[in-house]
């Protein structure tokens, strides 16, 4: 059986490095791309050597199918995205500029539903991967976007990230039904990720389990949702907050 081959589009502060040695460490080949240049120099030392690297824009349609053509030329195929959207810096209503607002629309929103159209043109291009099982059905791809919090729960202060990631999640639902015909699951992880924890004291006071998602629990639940194992699940959200969602205000 040939190996599988997962492309991370986004490498955030930690989460995509974690990402990357996960899904080698199970046996992926691994193109990990990202558009700052300082990111992917330090994602050359967390990263293990065999992991490939693709520097270049990742929200429009060219900058995505370049990526992909990457993955493709480097590996062969490719059969997983990780998508891990840019998160707007804080902000207001009162600081509203839509010139500013339209183009973080269109990095996180628009490029979104641009990764799924991307991605599904190239899946129908390729052939299977064996199955190892035929009381399965067929996976032919999948692909799973890691948002912030912020997309289904928020505070004042972060106006533009909590509508570009709850707009992410739209993309998610829909694609996710647009995609099931081709074999093609569409999931999102909602985490309190570890920056969180570093911006905000109080996180430990509004989560049960005290702390925010390590970085590698992220990517232990994004391997699980690309996997066999996950084969029935698409259109999902995978909460990842310590039973934060649970709970009504504050712990002492």
């Amino acid at each position: 059986m040939g190996s599988p081959v997962t492309a991370i589009l986004g490498l955030g502060r930690e989460v995509g490095d974690a990402v990357a040695r996960r899904f080698h460490e199970l046996g992926h080949n691994v193109l990990a791309a990202d558009s700052s240049g300082d990111r992917m120099l330090t994602a050359q030392n967390a990263m293990p050597e065999k992991v490939l690297l693709h520097l270049g824009d990742l929200h429009t349609k060219l900058g995505l199918r370049n990526a992909v053509a990457a993955a493709v030329e480097g590996f062969g195929r490719i059969d997983n995205l990780i998508v891990i959207p840019s998160i707007e810096d804080p902000d207001t209503i009162h600081d509203f500029s839509q010139e500013k607002f339209d183009k973080a629309l269109a990095k996180t929103v628009r490029g979104a539903a641009q990764c799924l159209k991307v991605f599904s043109e190239r899946i129908e291009e390729q052939a299977d991967l064996p199955t190892s099982g035929a009381e399965r059905i067929r996976q032919r791809g999948t692909v799973t976007f890691v948002l912030s919090y912020s997309a289904l729960a928020t505070m004042p202060g972060r106006f533009t990230e909590t509508v570009t990631q709850a707009g992410v999640l739209g993309v998610v639902k829909a694609g996710s039904l647009e995609l099931a015909e081709a074999g093609i699951r569409v999931n999102a992880i909602v985490a309190i990720r570890p920056r969180e924890e570093k911006m905000e004291t109080w996180t430990g006071k509004r989560t049960p389990l005290g702390r925010a998602a390590l970085a590698d629990e992220i990517a232990d639940s994004a391997a699980f949702l690309a996997s066999p194992e996950a084969a029935i699940i698409t259109g999902e959200v995978l909460r990842l907050d310590g039973g934060r969602s649970g709970l009504a205000g504050i712990l002492d």
